[in-house]
């Protein structure tokens, strides 16, 4: 759970990094990548086996590969599981609804983004708007936040939660919003 979750901050800091170098496809399809490794994170602490976990911690073969990845289901299977973890009291209702709500918000686009599909061909022949990159960013941020969570679950740290969570009221303009919220707040056109 630990590296999933240090693999999803390492794409989050990268997303900023080529935000900032006006990267901005490059950005886009990396948040796919950030909400993937936090959303299995979640899944191996709360879901998978211990065989499962174990598959991960063997040496770098081909074989150990082949074996590991076979047991790691889908991104739509894994929102199933912790479902059925959310009905039986095991998960936090917030921790998996927020992840579902970042898939049909963003998914489609950033998967269009990784594909060079056409949101990608699209900003390269038009331009990148900047409220979408400030949304881009903000959802990155919010994954963040998502991952300073679990690992205040992790610790089972109520200070910490509550820590966590009160940095989020104070950067409450550096989390998602929709982009008419961008506009108003960024722009001042309502």
């Amino acid at each position: 759970t630990l590296i999933l979750a240090d693999i999803s901050s390492e794409h989050g800091h990268a997303i900023h990094i080529l935000a900032k170098n006006l990267c901005s496809i490059s950005a886009s399809s990396l948040l796919r990548l950030q909400f993937e490794s936090l959303l299995r994170a979640k899944w191996l602490y709360w879901v998978a086996s211990d065989e499962v976990i174990e598959r991960f911690n063997k040496p770098l073969t081909e074989q150990n590969v082949k074996q590991a990845e076979k047991r790691i289901p889908t991104i739509n299977i894994i929102l199933s599981e912790l479902e059925l973890k959310v009905e039986e009291g095991k998960v936090p209702k917030k921790a998996l609804m927020l992840m579902q709500e970042f898939k049909n918000m963003a998914l489609k686009a950033s998967n269009s983004y990784v594909h060079s599909g056409m949101h990608a061909f699209s900003r390269r022949k038009d331009g990148f708007p900047e409220p979408l990159m400030i949304q881009i960013l903000q959802n990155s941020n919010g994954l963040e936040a998502l991952k300073a969570m679990l690992l205040a679950t992790l610790v089972q740290s109520n200070e910490i939660m509550q820590e966590v969570l009160n940095l989020q009221y104070i950067y409450l303009d550096c989390l998602p919003m929709h982009t008419p919220e961008i506009m108003d707040r960024f722009y001042g056109i309502s």
